[in-house]
Formats: C-alpha cells, structure tokens, sequence
C-alpha cells in the first residue's frame, strides 16, 4: 500500500523543497477529506451517489477506502493503487495484478450501473478510475525519484492525473444531472 511519508523534516503536512515549506499534496487531500477527523463523513451528511475526485485520490494514498462502510468505488479505488504499485514492485506477477484489476474494474462498472441512473457509457467508470490510479502512482514514483523535480516528466504526470480527475468529474456530474456533457476540448478552453 502506498502511504506517503515525511521527509524527516516535514512538520504540519509541509515539505521542504530547495529550502522552503510548501504544503504537501498528501496533506492537503488528507485535510478535505477528515471532515469528522476520521477521513470519513459525518453520518448525518447525505452519502454522495459517486466519490469525488479528492475522495479517489485520498484512496490512492491510502487515507480512505480501508473501512467496511468506506464507499464501495473507494474501496476498489485503493486496491487498483496497490495494484499498480504492485505492478511497479514486481514485474513477474504483472499478468496476475492485471486480471484483479480487470476484476475491480468491472465491479466498480457495475455498481455504478446498479446504484445510479447511468445507462451503459462510451467510456468506462473503472477504467477512469483504474487510469486515475496508475497517473497517481506514476507521478508520485517520478516525484521521489527524479533528481529535479521541475523535471517536466513530473509536470506531465501531475498534469496527466488532473486531466483524468477532471474526467472522472464529467462522468460523475453525467450520472448525477442524468444528462451528457458536450465535447470538452481542453486546447481551445485555454485559447
């Protein structure tokens, strides 16, 4: 499992990088989704139909998703992590860690299917989530191991995992507004 750990340094969820604090990704997650302190939801907020893009991500580090009454898509979000960071670990049980994740991605596609009004999309929930997974644990294997980390393979992997969060976020408001999106084209929103 992957749970990112301090520096050494690192106080309050803040890093240092070339000298100075910032505050950590994991922290900041971490902070947005410990609404009762517990990395959980108060019981008396209303269970959302579909994760959000932080709960995945907090999944993917390992701060949610561990729980018997953890949404069930973050429950399989944090075992496709693990997945890929098994994957990375040993390449000899690649086929193997392949066939759960197909698994996991056909559970989280059916139970969006059995729990919402989605009718059978272009593009699958679990894989959105499997892809979010594997840019997840990419970028942050390239965040510890590059020797600068203006390095732009570690921008283009943060980048690559925001534009999947923003998809997952499409697929998401799709279900819950029961209505397509239009075409996004990120290129010409930033024209």
């Amino acid at each position: 499992m992957y749970v990112p750990q301090s520096d050494g340094g690192a106080l309050d969820g803040r890093a240092q990088l070339d000298g100075r604090d910032r505050v950590s990704a994991a922290s900041v997650v971490a902070r947005r989704t410990r609404r009762d302190g517990t990395g959980r939801r108060p019981a008396e907020w209303p269970a959302p139909v579909l994760p959000d893009w932080h709960e995945l991500l907090a999944a993917f580090l390992g701060h949610v998703g561990d729980q018997p009454g953890d949404h069930p898509v973050t429950r399989w979000a944090r075992a496709l992590a693990e997945l890929h960071l098994g994957r990375r670990g040993d390449p000899l049980r690649v086929a193997e860690l392949d066939g759960t994740r197909s698994e996991l991605i056909a559970r989280i596609d059916g139970w969006v299917t059995a729990h919402t009004a989605a009718r059978p999309a272009a593009e699958s929930f679990g894989a959105v989530v499997d892809a979010m997974a594997a840019a997840q644990v990419r970028a942050a294997h390239l965040l510890r191991s590059v020797d600068d980390v203006s390095d732009e393979r570690v921008h283009g992997a943060w980048f690559m995992l925001a534009s999947l969060a923003d998809g997952w976020t499409d697929l998401v408001r799709q279900v819950t507004a029961a209505q397509p999106l239009p075409d996004r084209n990120p290129a010409a929103e930033h024209r």
